[in-house]
């Protein structure tokens, strides 16, 4: 078994060195869209300031990063490091889907294809942001496999976008009460409210007579803002990704 990485038996955690704040572009600006609802969306995307917290995963508790296992999946780790690599995973898996259906969206319209692009690019703030802060502790490169998108069909690629979107803002949800780390905490709160923006817009593109509100895909039976376990991110990121990672150090619903 190849240990990527193992932190030292200590309270101190990796540290990474500080990158420069990111200043947000306006999220979609002079798309020209007439739909007020839309450009609230676009507007409140504008200007966020993501950086990696001062001292990296310091109070994290992990003693354990990335491993790959004998059969050749990977562990992703225990602690907020775990916890950060699930969120690196997805990042990485948005990233790779932005850009496939970037580059084969050459007959859409122009709005179209700026929303892709800037979707692209803000979910590739979001995965350095995230490779930054785990440093030597992160998982590899991951591989994915999108066969089942018909790239074609514009609608496809919303709807998908907005099920990876959804799947993101349920797994930043669902672990932030397991984050030991407030400076984590705090920048995952950032990223979780631009993933469900995120989604709301995929929606939008292809229903853009409804009203964001009702976005039910982000709201669960109890009327709550959808969160899931670990186990379950995985379940629902699995298919797309090549490799096949494990969760088993971080947390599970108590059966």
């Amino acid at each position: 078994m190849e240990k990527l990485n193992t932190l030292p038996d200590t309270k101190k955690g990796p540290s990474v060195p500080a990158i420069p704040s990111v200043e947000r572009r306006m999220f979609l600006r002079n798309l020209g869209l007439a739909s007020a609802s839309a450009l609230a969306v676009l507007t409140s995307c504008a200007k966020e300031d993501l950086a990696v917290p001062q001292g990296g995963l310091r109070r994290s508790g992990a003693r354990v990063g990335a491993t790959v296992l004998p059969d050749g999946s990977i562990d992703l780790g225990d602690g907020d490091i775990g916890i950060t690599n699930m969120a690196y995973a997805l990042e990485q898996l948005e990233v790779a889907y932005y850009t496939m259906a970037y580059d084969r969206s050459a007959g859409w319209s122009e709005m179209d294809r700026r929303v892709i692009r800037e979707l692209r690019d803000h979910e590739l703030v979001h995965r350095e942001l995230l490779k930054a802060l785990l440093g030597p502790y992160a998982i590899p490169e991951l591989e994915f496999n999108f066969s089942t998108v018909d790239f074609n069909n514009r609608n496809a690629v919303f709807d998908a976008a907005q099920k990876f979107e959804t799947v993101g803002t349920g797994a930043y949800n669902g672990s932030s009460k397991f984050v030991q780390d407030l400076e984590l905490l705090k920048l995952a709160g950032k990223i979780v409210s631009i993933e469900a923006r995120h989604a709301t817009l995929a929606r939008h593109m292809i229903q853009p007579e409804s009203r964001f509100a009702v976005a039910h895909e982000l709201i669960d039976n109890g009327g709550l803002d959808v969160a899931y376990f670990p186990d379950e991110v995985l379940m629902k990121a699995q298919p797309f990704i090549k490799q096949k990672l494990s969760g088993s150090k971080l947390p599970a619903p108590i059966m």
